[in-house]
Protein backbone atom coordinates (compact mmCIF):
# COMPACT_ATOMS: atom_id res chain seq x y z
CA UNK A 1 0.00 0.00 0.00
CA UNK A 2 2.56 2.23 1.11
CA UNK A 3 4.88 3.69 -2.23
CA UNK A 4 9.18 4.31 -1.70
CA UNK A 5 9.86 4.49 2.49
CA UNK A 6 12.82 6.32 1.94
CA UNK A 7 13.44 8.09 5.55
CA UNK A 8 15.19 11.55 5.14
CA UNK A 9 15.73 14.12 8.33
CA UNK A 10 12.56 15.76 7.84
CA UNK A 11 10.38 12.70 8.33
CA UNK A 12 12.41 11.33 11.24
CA UNK A 13 11.86 14.59 12.70
CA UNK A 14 8.34 13.86 13.17
CA UNK A 15 9.14 10.25 14.73
CA UNK A 16 11.18 11.80 17.28
CA UNK A 17 9.47 11.13 20.40
CA UNK A 18 9.82 7.51 19.74
CA UNK A 19 13.17 7.76 19.11
CA UNK A 20 14.40 9.52 22.47
CA UNK A 21 14.57 5.96 23.63
CA UNK A 22 17.68 5.45 21.24
CA UNK A 23 19.81 7.72 24.31
CA UNK A 24 20.77 5.95 26.82
CA UNK A 25 20.29 7.24 30.68
CA UNK A 26 22.28 10.63 31.38
CA UNK A 27 25.13 8.72 33.23
CA UNK A 28 25.80 6.28 30.22
CA UNK A 29 25.61 8.87 27.49
CA UNK A 30 28.37 10.73 29.67
CA UNK A 31 30.92 7.95 29.86
CA UNK A 32 31.19 8.42 26.05
CA UNK A 33 30.07 12.39 26.05
CA UNK A 34 31.16 14.33 28.75
CA UNK A 35 32.86 14.94 31.95
CA UNK A 36 30.79 15.70 35.04
CA UNK A 37 27.43 14.77 35.52
CA UNK A 38 24.38 17.31 35.25
CA UNK A 39 23.22 18.56 38.57
CA UNK A 40 19.34 18.90 37.62
CA UNK A 41 16.84 18.25 35.41
CA UNK A 42 14.17 20.22 33.29
CA UNK A 43 12.11 21.92 35.55
CA UNK A 44 8.10 22.25 35.27
CA UNK A 45 8.47 25.21 33.53
CA UNK A 46 10.20 23.94 30.44
CA UNK A 47 13.50 25.81 31.29
CA UNK A 48 16.75 23.27 30.85
CA UNK A 49 19.03 22.87 33.30
CA UNK A 50 21.91 25.45 32.76
CA UNK A 51 25.22 23.29 32.26
CA UNK A 52 27.59 25.54 34.01
CA UNK A 53 30.40 23.47 33.58
CA UNK A 54 30.53 23.50 29.88
CA UNK A 55 29.28 27.19 29.15
CA UNK A 56 32.10 28.91 27.22
CA UNK A 57 34.32 31.83 28.65
CA UNK A 58 33.22 35.26 26.98
CA UNK A 59 36.24 36.83 24.83
CA UNK A 60 38.70 33.70 23.56
CA UNK A 61 40.31 34.21 20.56
CA UNK A 62 39.27 31.87 17.74
CA UNK A 63 41.08 28.73 17.32
CA UNK A 64 44.00 28.69 15.07
CA UNK A 65 44.94 26.00 12.38
CA UNK A 66 41.82 23.78 13.82
CA UNK A 67 39.47 21.80 11.80
CA UNK A 68 35.54 22.48 12.54
CA UNK A 69 33.65 19.36 12.64
CA UNK A 70 30.09 19.70 11.92
CA UNK A 71 27.63 16.43 11.81
CA UNK A 72 24.58 17.72 9.48
CA UNK A 73 21.80 16.59 8.04
CA UNK A 74 22.57 15.30 3.93
CA UNK A 75 22.18 17.72 1.87
CA UNK A 76 21.48 20.20 4.46
CA UNK A 77 24.18 23.05 3.89
CA UNK A 78 25.07 24.46 0.65
CA UNK A 79 29.05 24.36 -0.78
CA UNK A 80 28.87 28.04 -0.77
CA UNK A 81 27.40 28.27 2.93
CA UNK A 82 30.56 26.69 4.00
CA UNK A 83 32.96 28.11 1.78
CA UNK A 84 32.72 31.34 2.82
CA UNK A 85 32.99 30.27 6.50
CA UNK A 86 36.58 29.66 5.62
CA UNK A 87 37.08 32.64 3.71
CA UNK A 88 36.12 34.82 6.61
CA UNK A 89 38.99 32.76 8.84
CA UNK A 90 41.27 32.46 6.09
CA UNK A 91 43.89 34.46 8.62
CA UNK A 92 43.84 31.66 11.21
CA UNK A 93 43.47 29.01 9.08
CA UNK A 94 40.13 27.23 9.68
CA UNK A 95 38.69 24.71 7.94
CA UNK A 96 35.32 22.62 8.05
CA UNK A 97 34.49 18.65 7.71
CA UNK A 98 31.22 17.82 6.89
CA UNK A 99 30.08 14.23 7.90
CA UNK A 100 26.64 13.40 7.38
CA UNK A 101 23.62 11.35 9.12
CA UNK A 102 20.04 10.16 7.75
CA UNK A 103 18.60 9.26 11.04
CA UNK A 104 18.65 11.24 14.39
CA UNK A 105 18.93 8.07 16.10
CA UNK A 106 22.19 7.37 14.21
CA UNK A 107 23.33 10.60 14.83
CA UNK A 108 22.82 10.35 18.77
CA UNK A 109 24.35 7.20 18.76
CA UNK A 110 26.84 8.57 17.01
CA UNK A 111 27.69 11.38 19.42
CA UNK A 112 28.16 8.89 22.36
CA UNK A 113 31.18 7.66 20.27
CA UNK A 114 34.65 8.82 22.36
CA UNK A 115 36.19 9.55 18.82
CA UNK A 116 32.93 11.42 17.44
CA UNK A 117 34.62 14.62 18.39
CA UNK A 118 32.21 17.32 16.63
CA UNK A 119 31.34 20.83 17.04
CA UNK A 120 28.32 21.63 15.48
CA UNK A 121 25.18 18.75 15.47
CA UNK A 122 21.86 19.64 14.05
CA UNK A 123 19.47 18.02 16.94
CA UNK A 124 15.49 17.64 16.70
CA UNK A 125 13.06 19.57 19.27
CA UNK A 126 12.28 15.88 21.07
CA UNK A 127 15.76 14.72 21.73
CA UNK A 128 17.27 17.91 23.04
CA UNK A 129 16.23 17.61 27.00
CA UNK A 130 18.22 14.36 27.29
CA UNK A 131 21.18 15.46 25.43
CA UNK A 132 21.24 18.41 27.75
CA UNK A 133 20.97 15.89 30.94
CA UNK A 134 23.42 13.77 29.22
CA UNK A 135 26.04 16.09 28.84
CA UNK A 136 25.79 16.15 24.89
CA UNK A 137 25.21 20.01 24.39
CA UNK A 138 27.18 23.20 25.00
CA UNK A 139 25.37 25.92 26.98
CA UNK A 140 25.31 29.01 24.18
CA UNK A 141 27.61 31.90 25.29
CA UNK A 142 25.14 34.51 23.39
CA UNK A 143 28.44 36.88 23.55
CA UNK A 144 29.44 35.34 20.34
CA UNK A 145 26.36 35.70 18.93
CA UNK A 146 25.30 39.02 17.63
CA UNK A 147 23.40 37.74 14.59
CA UNK A 148 21.00 36.47 17.03
CA UNK A 149 19.35 39.59 16.53
CA UNK A 150 18.14 38.83 13.15
CA UNK A 151 16.03 36.31 14.23
CA UNK A 152 12.07 37.12 15.06
CA UNK A 153 11.31 37.72 18.17
CA UNK A 154 9.18 34.88 18.80
CA UNK A 155 13.03 32.98 19.87
CA UNK A 156 14.65 35.87 21.26
CA UNK A 157 13.69 37.06 24.39
CA UNK A 158 12.21 34.34 26.95
CA UNK A 159 11.77 32.24 23.97
CA UNK A 160 11.06 29.35 22.89
CA UNK A 161 8.94 27.36 24.83
CA UNK A 162 11.08 24.31 24.21
CA UNK A 163 14.51 26.22 24.96
CA UNK A 164 13.61 29.01 26.89
CA UNK A 165 16.39 31.37 26.47
CA UNK A 166 17.80 29.83 23.68
CA UNK A 167 20.04 28.05 25.89
CA UNK A 168 21.44 25.16 23.76
CA UNK A 169 20.09 25.92 20.34
CA UNK A 170 19.06 28.09 17.42
CA UNK A 171 16.57 27.61 15.00
CA UNK A 172 18.17 26.63 11.28
CA UNK A 173 15.07 26.60 9.20
CA UNK A 174 11.07 26.71 9.62
CA UNK A 175 8.74 25.33 7.59
CA UNK A 176 4.69 24.87 7.21
CA UNK A 177 3.23 21.08 6.43
CA UNK A 178 0.44 21.67 3.19
CA UNK A 179 -0.40 20.64 -0.32
CA UNK A 180 1.80 20.68 -3.20
CA UNK A 181 0.79 20.64 -6.53
CA UNK A 182 0.92 21.40 -10.16
CA UNK A 183 -1.03 23.36 -11.84
CA UNK A 184 -0.47 21.82 -15.38
CA UNK A 185 -1.82 18.94 -13.82
CA UNK A 186 -4.40 19.83 -11.91
CA UNK A 187 -7.83 21.31 -13.10
CA UNK A 188 -8.16 24.96 -11.76
CA UNK A 189 -11.49 24.26 -10.32
CA UNK A 190 -9.79 21.07 -8.09
CA UNK A 191 -7.29 22.87 -6.61
CA UNK A 192 -7.30 23.21 -2.73
CA UNK A 193 -7.15 26.71 -3.17
CA UNK A 194 -10.62 26.76 -4.98
CA UNK A 195 -12.58 24.14 -3.23
CA UNK A 196 -14.40 24.25 -0.53
CA UNK A 197 -12.84 21.26 0.89
CA UNK A 198 -9.24 21.47 -0.32
CA UNK A 199 -8.42 18.32 0.86
CA UNK A 200 -11.02 16.47 -1.66
CA UNK A 201 -8.53 16.27 -4.55
CA UNK A 202 -6.73 13.19 -2.39
CA UNK A 203 -9.89 11.80 -3.29
CA UNK A 204 -10.40 12.47 -6.54
CA UNK A 205 -10.62 9.75 -8.97
CA UNK A 206 -9.64 11.89 -11.53
CA UNK A 207 -6.36 12.28 -10.12
CA UNK A 208 -5.59 8.12 -9.49
CA UNK A 209 -1.53 7.08 -9.50
CA UNK A 210 -0.72 10.81 -9.10
CA UNK A 211 -1.54 11.38 -5.10
CA UNK A 212 0.89 11.39 -2.48
CA UNK A 213 0.70 11.58 1.39
CA UNK A 214 4.37 12.15 3.44
CA UNK A 215 5.53 9.22 4.59
CA UNK A 216 5.58 10.41 8.32
CA UNK A 217 2.49 9.06 10.72
CA UNK A 218 2.13 12.34 12.68
CA UNK A 219 1.80 14.57 9.58
CA UNK A 220 0.01 12.33 7.41
CA UNK A 221 -2.42 11.85 10.41
CA UNK A 222 -2.47 15.75 11.23
CA UNK A 223 -3.73 16.32 7.58
CA UNK A 224 -6.48 13.85 8.03
CA UNK A 225 -7.54 15.47 11.31
CA UNK A 226 -7.38 18.67 9.15
CA UNK A 227 -9.80 17.21 6.71
CA UNK A 228 -11.96 16.33 9.25
CA UNK A 229 -12.16 19.68 10.93
CA UNK A 230 -10.32 18.92 14.34
CA UNK A 231 -8.44 22.06 15.60
CA UNK A 232 -6.65 21.15 18.48
CA UNK A 233 -4.30 18.03 16.48
CA UNK A 234 -2.18 16.56 19.65
CA UNK A 235 -4.88 16.81 21.90
CA UNK A 236 -7.44 14.10 18.71
CA UNK A 237 -9.68 11.72 20.30
CA UNK A 238 -9.45 8.09 19.04
CA UNK A 239 -13.28 8.79 17.21
CA UNK A 240 -10.69 11.44 15.38
CA UNK A 241 -7.72 9.71 14.93
CA UNK A 242 -9.58 7.14 13.03
CA UNK A 243 -11.62 9.22 10.89
CA UNK A 244 -8.05 11.08 10.13
CA UNK A 245 -7.11 7.46 9.37
CA UNK A 246 -10.24 6.41 7.49
CA UNK A 247 -9.23 9.43 5.18
CA UNK A 248 -6.14 7.86 4.16
CA UNK A 249 -7.00 4.43 3.88
CA UNK A 250 -10.06 5.68 1.72
CA UNK A 251 -7.47 8.10 -0.38
CA UNK A 252 -5.80 4.53 -1.19
CA UNK A 253 -8.72 3.17 -2.26
CA UNK A 254 -9.81 5.64 -4.78
CA UNK A 255 -6.49 6.97 -5.65
CA UNK A 256 -3.83 4.44 -5.15
CA UNK A 257 -2.51 7.32 -2.94
CA UNK A 258 1.28 6.59 -2.31
CA UNK A 259 3.17 7.56 0.94
CA UNK A 260 6.28 8.72 0.17
CA UNK A 261 9.10 11.09 1.22
CA UNK A 262 10.27 12.64 -1.69
CA UNK A 263 7.03 12.45 -3.58
CA UNK A 264 6.68 16.72 -3.17
CA UNK A 265 10.48 17.74 -3.88
CA UNK A 266 11.43 15.03 -6.24
CA UNK A 267 7.86 13.81 -7.62
CA UNK A 268 6.26 16.63 -8.16
CA UNK A 269 9.63 18.16 -10.33
CA UNK A 270 9.38 15.19 -12.45
CA UNK A 271 5.78 15.01 -12.87
CA UNK A 272 5.46 11.72 -10.78
CA UNK A 273 2.87 13.59 -9.01
CA UNK A 274 -0.19 16.13 -9.95
CA UNK A 275 -0.32 16.57 -5.92
CA UNK A 276 1.37 15.76 -2.51
CA UNK A 277 1.42 16.58 0.88
CA UNK A 278 4.24 18.66 1.49
CA UNK A 279 6.25 20.73 3.33
CA UNK A 280 6.99 23.84 2.22
CA UNK A 281 10.44 24.22 2.14
CA UNK A 282 9.99 20.74 -0.18
CA UNK A 283 7.48 22.60 -2.95
CA UNK A 284 10.78 25.42 -2.89
CA UNK A 285 13.14 23.45 -3.81
CA UNK A 286 11.42 21.14 -6.24
CA UNK A 287 12.60 23.74 -8.87
CA UNK A 288 16.32 22.45 -8.21
CA UNK A 289 15.66 18.31 -8.11
CA UNK A 290 14.03 19.39 -11.91
CA UNK A 291 17.25 20.98 -12.99
CA UNK A 292 19.21 17.91 -11.51
CA UNK A 293 16.76 15.71 -14.12
CA UNK A 294 17.33 18.26 -16.77
CA UNK A 295 14.11 19.42 -16.90
CA UNK A 296 13.40 23.26 -16.66
CA UNK A 297 13.82 24.86 -13.27
CA UNK A 298 11.82 27.83 -14.17
CA UNK A 299 8.76 25.95 -15.81
CA UNK A 300 8.80 23.82 -12.67
CA UNK A 301 8.63 26.59 -10.62
CA UNK A 302 5.94 27.92 -12.56
CA UNK A 303 3.70 24.98 -12.93
CA UNK A 304 4.01 24.36 -8.58
CA UNK A 305 1.32 26.18 -5.97
CA UNK A 306 1.77 25.64 -2.15
CA UNK A 307 -1.94 25.56 0.36
CA UNK A 308 -1.68 24.94 3.86
CA UNK A 309 -4.57 25.98 6.42
CA UNK A 310 -5.17 29.66 7.51
CA UNK A 311 -6.59 28.67 11.08
CA UNK A 312 -4.78 27.30 13.95
CA UNK A 313 -4.93 23.87 12.76
CA UNK A 314 -1.74 25.04 10.62
CA UNK A 315 1.01 22.32 11.32
CA UNK A 316 4.52 24.10 11.34
CA UNK A 317 8.00 22.74 12.23
CA UNK A 318 11.70 23.93 12.37
CA UNK A 319 14.93 22.34 12.35
CA UNK A 320 17.55 23.40 15.47
CA UNK A 321 21.41 24.01 15.57
CA UNK A 322 23.60 23.47 18.77
CA UNK A 323 26.74 23.19 19.64
CA UNK A 324 28.58 19.85 21.42
CA UNK A 325 29.87 19.95 24.14
CA UNK A 326 33.05 17.28 23.26
CA UNK A 327 33.82 19.36 19.83
CA UNK A 328 37.57 20.88 20.27
CA UNK A 329 36.71 24.29 18.73
CA UNK A 330 34.20 25.59 21.05
CA UNK A 331 35.03 29.21 19.75
CA UNK A 332 35.33 28.47 16.28
CA UNK A 333 31.69 26.58 16.80
CA UNK A 334 30.25 30.13 17.97
CA UNK A 335 31.38 31.44 15.14
CA UNK A 336 29.87 28.71 12.79
CA UNK A 337 26.84 29.36 14.66
CA UNK A 338 26.63 33.28 14.06
CA UNK A 339 27.55 32.48 10.30
CA UNK A 340 24.40 30.66 9.87
CA UNK A 341 22.76 33.66 11.60
CA UNK A 342 23.56 35.89 8.97
CA UNK A 343 20.91 37.26 7.04
CA UNK A 344 22.94 37.42 3.84
CA UNK A 345 24.45 33.47 4.60
CA UNK A 346 20.64 31.92 5.76
CA UNK A 347 19.52 33.48 2.22
CA UNK A 348 21.90 31.91 0.41
CA UNK A 349 21.43 28.88 2.44
CA UNK A 350 17.71 29.06 1.72
CA UNK A 351 18.00 29.57 -2.25
CA UNK A 352 19.85 26.49 -1.70
CA UNK A 353 17.79 24.03 -0.27
CA UNK A 354 14.23 25.81 -0.56
CA UNK A 355 13.77 26.28 3.42
CA UNK A 356 12.98 29.16 5.31
CA UNK A 357 15.12 31.16 7.90
CA UNK A 358 13.06 32.85 10.52
CA UNK A 359 14.64 35.96 9.91
CA UNK A 360 12.31 39.43 10.60
CA UNK A 361 13.52 40.63 7.21
CA UNK A 362 12.38 37.08 4.83
CA UNK A 363 8.92 38.46 4.59
CA UNK A 364 6.53 37.45 1.30
CA UNK A 365 7.03 40.82 1.14
CA UNK A 366 10.81 41.10 0.69
CA UNK A 367 10.38 38.00 -1.74
CA UNK A 368 8.09 40.41 -3.67
CA UNK A 369 10.49 43.07 -4.08
CA UNK A 370 12.42 43.44 -7.71
CA UNK A 371 15.49 44.85 -5.53
CA UNK A 372 15.34 42.10 -2.75
CA UNK A 373 18.73 40.08 -4.19
CA UNK A 374 16.92 37.15 -3.22
CA UNK A 375 13.64 38.23 -5.12
CA UNK A 376 14.03 35.09 -7.76
CA UNK A 377 14.49 32.09 -5.05
CA UNK A 378 10.69 32.73 -4.24
CA UNK A 379 7.94 32.88 -7.16
CA UNK A 380 4.87 35.04 -6.84
CA UNK A 381 2.66 31.73 -7.10
CA UNK A 382 4.90 30.10 -4.57
CA UNK A 383 4.83 33.05 -1.57
CA UNK A 384 2.06 31.35 0.40
CA UNK A 385 5.25 28.83 1.21
CA UNK A 386 6.77 31.58 2.81
CA UNK A 387 5.47 31.56 6.63
CA UNK A 388 5.29 35.25 8.94
CA UNK A 389 5.93 35.19 12.20
CA UNK A 390 2.72 35.45 13.62
CA UNK A 391 1.26 32.55 11.52
CA UNK A 392 4.39 30.46 12.77
CA UNK A 393 3.38 31.46 15.91
CA UNK A 394 -0.17 30.59 15.81
CA UNK A 395 0.49 26.71 14.39
CA UNK A 396 0.94 23.73 15.89
CA UNK A 397 4.13 22.03 16.18
CA UNK A 398 3.89 17.86 16.26
CA UNK A 399 6.45 17.26 18.85
CA UNK A 400 6.43 16.47 22.87
CA UNK A 401 3.92 13.15 22.30
CA UNK A 402 4.47 10.78 25.43
CA UNK A 403 4.77 6.86 24.77
CA UNK A 404 0.65 6.72 25.39
CA UNK A 405 0.14 9.33 23.03
CA UNK A 406 2.40 7.99 20.30
CA UNK A 407 0.98 4.67 20.76
CA UNK A 408 -2.84 5.56 20.06
CA UNK A 409 -1.29 7.73 16.58
CA UNK A 410 0.37 4.78 15.73
CA UNK A 411 -2.16 2.13 15.77
CA UNK A 412 -4.29 4.57 13.61
CA UNK A 413 -1.17 4.47 11.30
CA UNK A 414 -0.54 1.03 11.14
CA UNK A 415 -3.97 0.83 10.15
CA UNK A 416 -3.10 2.51 6.81
CA UNK A 417 0.63 1.99 6.49
CA UNK A 418 1.44 -1.82 7.63
CA UNK A 419 4.49 -2.04 8.85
Amino acid sequence: MAGARQFDRRAFLRRAALLTLALPPAGAALAACARGTPSSVPSSDGVLPLREDLLLASDLPIERDATLRVFQWKDYLSKGVLAAFERAHADVGLRVEVESFLHIDEAVARLQDPAADFDIVFPVIDVVPDMVRAGMLRPLNHDYLPNLRNLWGYFRGAGPFYDPGQRYTVPYTVFTSGIGWRADMVVAADAPDRRDDPFAVFTDQRYRGLVGFLDAYRDALALGLQQAGVRDLSAATDAELAEAADFLARAVETTDARFTIDGAEDGLAERTFAVHQAWSGDVLTAPRYAAMEGEDPVATAAALRYWTPTSGARVVGLDLTAICAVGRNPVAAHAFVNHLLALDVALDNFAWNGYQVPMTEVTREAFADPSFPWHASVPANLRSAVVSEAEFAGGQMLVGFGPSQDARWLAQWSRVVPS
